[in-house]
């Protein structure tokens, strides 16, 4: 069996604009759930990656690659690879097609004929079933390539599209994929075996709608920008270097600013390539929370003299679209109250379940309720910890005990809950294996409108070690299923569930893209300036997108 690979696809250069982070959500696969998945190509970089180490059977200097899945759509999977310079030999036949497209770098894959294949950035190349052979890196840089692979059994009679062979880097495009602007959307298959089909395809500006498919489609856009609009109004902005699921089902519109080129893979019944077509109609889901920010000063600041500038801090946040509450020490708890002019609210970071009295060093709801408070934090892994006294921990007993204390005298909550290090390592189902027993006690107590889960990975915190955006999404989601399976689905589906393991600037777009995450509550970053960029990350889309519309319509 032969390697082919398709003439490259050479792009000029697109006018960007600032990408959606990438959401690492699988969702499109399970439960046959019409959400629209979105990667940038940051999601791909090679930083990102997860080094696997030495090619087995290198022969030709230290080969070395990474990987990172995207998403698994039955016997098809879609993600990214690279490798250093060598080589080596690949005997064993392939038990699933490849089709990969080359983002940068160079390379060529050998038949068992010893006919050579090149290909280099640009190039798109398809492995087939049962091909076996030898691979290269022949580039000083990284080879780095976006792949898709399909687990097929034989098909009868099926075979790939001819694609043309071409050489690294022709002067122009060969006549593999051309398209008459005047006919509209266009493609060309470069593979279909039983119901799957990889393909190129472009479409000129304009705005299309998309009716519901059977298929799942899965989109690399090598050129142009578009703005893809789910029937509910939520959308994503893409732009080269993107990577979009649509899944079985979806419906929407398409707004193709500057003329789009992508590689498409479509999976299911039927094994046309993917179109644009005249009608739509959808039920497609978005995230409908409204998204929740907390910022945990702690003990800090230790002067009163800081105050105000932590306060500015808060007032400079926009809350339209995002409600923010501040924990502040004890000691300063009055100090902020009525001090911030956003609509931000104070939330003391703990709490008694006796009320006043005689119960030195500690504050009563019943003191928070007078001065108006509407929310306190409470089971801070800072709190159920021994704290470095000869105290017992904050039980989860105690916890649901303070909870419901909350709840009667009318306030609400946000719960933390977490796990250590050697938990986590031990993969999700310990880590629910000790969150369950955090969530039990309170399982009866548990209100969308009253109380917020803060999840903080206890040995993200405070470290700057934060967890990725799949281990966030993964165990938000498991917490979400949880309480679906034993409270209700009403209240898995309205209660909010905050990230809280180090959040900052720079890594809270990618985790807010998360379908499961709800906000943050942050710590050392709710001291800084860059706290009002955290909330600005939770902005819906479509308001960020409207902007960039009226920017795009300004420009043009």
């Amino acid at each position: 069996v032969r390697a082919l690979a398709a003439a490259p696809l050479r792009r000029s250069a697109p006018r960007r604009l600032r990408a959606t982070a990438a959401a690492d959500d699988r969702r499109a696969v399970i439960g046959g759930e019409r959400w629209l998945t979105h990667a940038p190509l940051a999601y791909f970089a090679l930083d990102k990656l997860a080094a696997k180490g030495l090619r087995a059977n290198a022969d030709v200097g230290s080969p070395n690659d990474s990987s990172r899945p995207l998403l698994k759509l039955g016997d098809v999977a879609v993600g990214s690879w690279a490798c250093t310079t060598g080589g080596w030999e690949s005997p064993s036949p392939r038990a699933s097609t490849e089709v990969f497209y080359v983002l940068k770098g160079e390379g060529s894959v050998d038949d068992e004929d010893g006919t050579r294949h090149r290909f280099g950035a640009g190039d798109l190349v398809t492995l087939p079933r049962g091909w076996s052979g030898r691979w290269d890196v022949t580039s000083t840089e990284t080879l780095h390539k976006v792949w898709v692979t399909h687990a097929h059994p034989e098909v009868s009679g099926a075979s790939t599209a001819a694609v043309v062979t071409t050489p690294i880097a022709p002067a122009q495009t060969s006549g593999w994929f051309k398209r008459d602007v005047a006919s509209g959307p266009s493609h060309k298959v470069a593979y279909n075996v039983g119901g799957t089909s990889v393909s190129v395809w472009s479409a000129p500006p304009g705005t299309k709608q998309q009716q519901a498919d059977p298929t799942i489609q899965a989109l690399h856009v090598l050129d142009g920008v578009a703005f893809v609009t789910n029937a509910d109004g939520t959308a994503y902005r893409c732009a080269a270097g993107d990577t979009l699921v649509l899944p079985a089902g979806w419906s929407g519109s398409w707004d193709i600013v500057e003329e789009l080129k992508a590689v498409s893979v479509a999976v299911g019944d039927g094994t046309a390539a993917p179109g644009i077509s005249a009608s739509a109609a959808s039920t497609s889901q978005s995230k409908a929370r409204r998204p929740i920010v907390g910022g945990n000063w702690k003990c800090n600041p230790e002067s009163f003299d800081d105050l105000p500038g932590l306060i500015a801090n808060i007032n400079a946040c926009d809350t339209t679209h995002c409600d923010v509450y501040v924990c502040p020490s004890n000691l300063h708890v009055g100090a902020v109250y009525n001090s911030f002019t956003n609509g931000a609210l104070v939330a003391p970071q703990n709490c008694n379940f006796k009320g006043t009295g005689a119960f030195t060093g500690e504050m009563a709801v019943e003191q928070m309720k007078s001065m108006g408070m509407k929310w306190v934090l409470i089971g801070h892994s800072e709190r159920r910890g021994e704290f470095g006294l000869p105290t017992p921990a904050e039980s989860n007993a105690l916890l649901a005990t303070k909870l419901e204390h909350i709840l009667d005298q009318g306030l609400n909550c946000i719960l933390a809950i977490g796990e250590p290090l050697p938990v986590r390592e031990k993969g999700i189902d310990a880590v629910m294996e000790n969150l369950i027993p955090q969530l039990a006690e309170v399982k009866d107590l548990l209100s969308p409108e009253r109380v917020v889960i803060a999840y903080e990975p206890v040995w993200s915190i405070g470290t700057g070690v934060t967890a990725t955006p799949a281990q966030a999404q993964e165990t938000h989601a498991a917490i979400r299923q949880w309480i679906r399976e034993n409270v209700s689905d009403s209240c898995a589906d309205g209660i909010r569930i905050q990230y809280g393991g180090s959040a900052n600037a720079s890594n809270a777009p990618e985790l807010a893209a998360c379908p499961d995450v709800d906000g943050f509550l942050v710590g050392g970053a709710s001291l800084k300036p860059e706290f009002k960029d955290i909330v600005a990350a939770l902005v819906p889309e479509e308001t960020r997108l409207a902007a960039e519309r009226q920017k795009l319509e300004k420009a043009m």
